[in-house]
């Protein structure tokens, strides 16, 4: 007969948290007490096979037992936080997978173990409880066994005497005399567990030694007198209460099928990928009833031989992975490429970087049924014979080229330079779900293909680490053998395909979002693809220049830091300078980190009232220029043309911002001399200039639109210094007579409130007194009452519906918004309010790229460079007199706004001079 299982679920929890060593999700989430109690569990039922179980939880209410003794478990520690985490999630995957849990306010999982127990016996079955809890031993009797399943040693009658030397009828006067610390069982003093076991055994029970006390002598005869009084709570304490109303059938023990979209939800929630797996496999030895779930196996083809694979998800449906070697089977995907009139699209490379990867294969699918990896350059020992690379790519080129065709991909960005390195113009760009993904929500998740079908199909993808290891061993993807690499590849197709479907229809309810996606993202894709093709050409000998430098500069400061301290140290070490700065020097203003040494951040020396602080500031200013841009960017250069070219990102910013690395050319500062010098750098070839069109206060020109505020809207219409005509409102004094300090005032204010500037802001940036910021603005405010209004309304609607919108309706999603943490909560209406302003402008620049694109002539004319609210343009000298207010004119023109979009044009042989 098979037995009727009791898990103690508290202690399979605790057993696994402490058992495991830390382990996380990528989002942070602690798994490893779900991990390792789940795996127990499941473990036990494919040894047990049980029809009828249940899992049971203690719960934080106070029970009978802490109302008899104010210390009952008062000396267990308070859970851990990253422990108290992971229970939700382990209640629900035993709900999910058919197992009753129970939990019980104000009785603990021993009592309702216990009460279950005797209902078994009830119904004449058998019981295991599966525990480490020395307490359940009173259950054990002819019908109930114990075991700890992490141990796996069961213990029947004879077990439980032998383990303890007494039977279980005596195991709770057993507790009583010797006690336990943990449970807050005082039990009587010199009385362990030996010493009980003889007293048991001699007298039989607690009655028994009490009614022959006076003949046990020495100190514990006289601990027994002394302590009697105690022995009858301590008795209720140790005893199993079995008559809990639990108003439950025997029927509600029985397992239930799994719930396997709920499994689906959790395993891709904590990202237990062999759990994920199983769920599809026919033969998934956890439960029986997992086979009902069990969905048709994606099969990979080769040629020569068919290979099962296990299908990940069974929402991603019944698929078929081809591996195509022959020319039959190239055929067959060729035939289909002519018929087709949209597919998705991925290529296999040598490296992650366009300007040193080539094509090692590519996959498509046509639909959700079947995906194809075509092979070419997979050079491991023993790899099959594979097509043509040339002669295959020259006969899709019609097809990767036909702008009717749609190109479905995930970064399609990067497969299209990579057609291009061999001289393919990828067209029809059509929908890609990285930037689908983005648009529906750029706060839900990150973008990569394994973060988004997590999200959007509950699948993990397998990841190129698992197929190609990781670190200096790593392969590269032709050194993968075809099974595995064709399965990955053709995943990806599939998995994009599916995105496709998926993120289409939720874009479909939402037209807005739908038109941001067609009209502005996916054509900006294609236009910084030219623009990562071309770069912008660097001038190496100036940098190089400007790097000695910059050295020299710093060896300057150097020695005047030593001069002022009096003796050498290490400019460059946070820790030296923190011992300098705070002790040697005595500075005030010193706080020491959680590591033991003080901080030496930029924001702690900006504090500091000492002419060093300002010294190593400077120096450190100097070493990341140098670092970053002086010497790097002749590294990051072609060789050959010592163009650089910089990777633009569309799907990183909450704000639709783009963003670039390798290198980062939107964080060059500008606002010093410094900084401007490398922009000197950027060149422009023999014959041609640097233009750069860059919109005019386009942030403070959208407040005036979204605010509708008559005076910001006046000034802007009349092309007044919004700076000025801010001074001469609040100050209430003629135009005229504003002064460059007023002027200054004035413009911090107005791009402070931008981003929330408050009071304190105004006191420490303009020197103002706490009244002065207050009553300027005070007066700001009533002079600009829509910016005001602005400002509370878009609060109001980032709490009601937790996102507000651009200009182009782009949902800009604020999830801290209702955070509990002041100081979040108030971040979160900062960026709130200054997000429609950003999200905007992002909107404006990345329309203006796309017109621009599309009406300059390419022969003349091309765009290079995308940073902020600035567009740079490499220009024929004589085009530049024509294209210069043809450029102002589309990019002015491209949002009708309440207020003129101004652009100023900048003309120069380097970036720097065209402003």
């Amino acid at each position: 007969m098979t037995p009727f299982v009791l898990v103690d679920g508290s202690y399979f929890l605790f057993r696994a948290y402490h058992a495991l060593p830390p382990l996380t999700t990528s989002t942070g989430l602690h798994t490893n007490a779900i991990r390792g109690a789940l795996s127990a569990i499941q473990k036990l039922m494919r040894r047990t096979q049980p029809t009828h179980m249940a899992v049971i939880f203690d719960t934080p209410e106070p029970t009978f037992r802490h109302k008899l003794s104010p210390i009952y478990k008062g000396n267990r520690p308070s859970m851990p936080e990253d422990l108290a985490e992971q229970i939700p999630y382990l209640h629900a995957l035993i709900r999910a997978l058919g197992i009753p849990l129970y939990t019980l306010p104000g009785a603990e999982a021993d009592d309702v173990i216990g009460t279950l127990t005797k209902h078994a016996e009830r119904e004449n079955q058998h019981v295991l409880i599966s525990t480490g809890d020395k307490d359940m031993a009173q259950l054990v009797n002819e019908k109930v066994k114990l075991e700890d399943s992490f141990k796996e040693r069961v213990l029947d009658v004879d077990g439980v005497f032998e383990k303890f030397g007494v039977w279980p009828h005596q195991i709770i006067d057993y507790l009583t005399l010797m006690g336990d610390a943990s449970d807050g069982i005082m039990g009587v003093p010199g009385v362990g567990a030996k010493t009980a076991a003889k007293l048991l055994a001699e007298y039989g029970s607690i009655g028994g030694i009490l009614e022959n006390v006076e003949q046990i002598k020495g100190r514990v005869g006289n601990n027994l007198k002394e302590h009697a009084d105690n022995i009858a709570i301590d008795h209720q304490l140790a005893s199993i209460v079995c008559d809990l109303d639990l108003g439950l059938e025997w029927d509600d023990l029985k397992l239930q099928h799994p719930n396997t979209n709920e499994l689906r939800r959790l395993y891709t929630e904590l990202e237990f990928r062999n759990q994920l797996q199983s769920l599809d496999h026919p033969n998934n030895p956890d439960n029986a009833a997992y086979k009902q779930a069990a969905a048709s196996q994606p099969v990979v083809e080769t040629a020569t031989d068919q290979a099962q694979l296990t299908s990940q998800d069974d929402q991603i449906g019944e698929a078929t992975y081809h591996i195509v070697l022959t020319e039959q089977d190239w055929d067959a995907v060729y035939q289909r490429l002519q018929t087709a009139d949209h597919f998705a699209i991925d290529t296999e490379t040598t490296h992650l970087d366009f300007r040193f990867a080539s094509m090692v294969g590519f996959s498509i699918a046509f639909d959700a049924k079947d995906a194809y990896y075509i092979p070419f350059t997979h050079d491991y020992e023993g790899a099959p014979a594979q097509l043509d690379r040339d002669r295959i790519l020259k006969q899709i080129q019609p097809f990767i080229e036909n702008p009717e065709v749609k190109k479905i991909g995930h970064h399609l960005k990067y497969d299209a330079h990579i057609f291009a390195n061999h001289g393919i113009h990828l067209q029809g760009w059509y929908f890609d779900t990285m930037l689908a993904s983005y648009v529906l929500n750029a706060t839900a998740t990150r973008h990569g293909m394994d973060d988004v079908a997590r999200l959007y199909l509950s699948h993990l993808s397998t990841t190129f680490e698992q197929i190609a290891g990781k670190g200096a061993k790593q392969k590269t993807f032709n050194q993968i053998e075809l099974e595995t690499a064709g399965h990955y590849a053709a995943e990806d197709a599939h998995v994009t395909y599916r995105l496709y479907e998926v993120l289409n229809e939720k874009l479909q309810a939402e037209p807005l979002l739908l038109d941001v996606l067609h009209r502005i993202e996916m054509p900006v894709a294609a236009v910084l693809t030219q623009m990562e093709e071309i770069g912008i050409q660097l001038n190496p000998e100036f940098l190089g220049q400007l790097s000695e430098e910059f050295a020299q500069a710093m060896h300057g400061l150097e020695s005047q830091a030593m001069e002022i301290v009096g003796e050498q140290f290490n400019i460059a070490s946070p820790k030296q300078v923190g011992d300098i700065l705070f002790d040697k020097l005595a500075i005030k203003g010193g706080k020491k980190t959680a590591s033991g040494q003080y901080s030496t951040s930029e924001s702690v020396l900006e504090k500091l009232e000492h002419p060093i602080a300002e010294i190593i500031l400077e120096h450190r200013g100097l070493a990341k220029l140098r670092s970053t841009y002086t010497d790097r960017l002749v590294e990051q250069a072609n060789p050959e043309t010592f163009r650089v070219q910089t990777s633009y990102h569309q799907a990183i910013t909450t704000t639709g911002r783009l963003s670039s690395s390798d290198p980062n050319l939107q964080n060059i500062p500008i606002r010093n001399t410094i900084g401007r010098q490398i922009r000197k750098a950027f060149i422009a070839p023999e014959g041609r200039s640097i233009l750069a069109a860059d919109y005019s206060q386009i942030e403070l020109r959208l407040m005036a639109h979204f605010s509708q505020d008559e005076a910001l809207i006046d000034a802007f219409q009349n092309g007044q210094d919004i700076h000025r005509r801010t001074a001469s409102e609040v100050l209430r004094i003629p135009l005229d007579d504003v002064t460059s300090d007023q002027r200054r005032q004035a413009k911090a204010v107005n791009f402070g409130l931008l981003y929330g500037m408050s009071e304190f802001g105004l006191v420490r940036q303009l020197g103002f007194t706490r009244d002065e910021s207050r009553d300027y603005i005070k007066q700001y405010f009533n002079r600009y009452p829509g910016i005001y209004e602005y400002m509370q309304s878009t609060r109001q609607v980032a709490v009601q519906q937790g996102f507000v919108e651009t200009v182009s309706g782009r949902r800009l999603y604020t999830p801290d918004i209702n955070a509990r943490n002041m100081m979040v909560r108030k971040a979160a209406e900062r960026a709130a309010i200054n997000a429609p302003l950003q999200g905007s402008a992002a909107d404006i620049i990345k329309l203006a790229m796309i017109e621009v694109d599309r009406q300059l002539p390419k022969d003349s004319i091309r765009l290079l460079l995308q940073v902020h609210d600035e567009l740079v343009f490499e220009v024929d000298h004589d085009a530049i007199e024509s294209l210069s207010p043809q450029i102002a004119e589309i990019m002015s023109s491209v949002l009708t706004l309440a207020v003129p979009l101004e652009v100023d044009i900048g003309v120069g042989k380097n970036w720097d001079e065209a402003h």
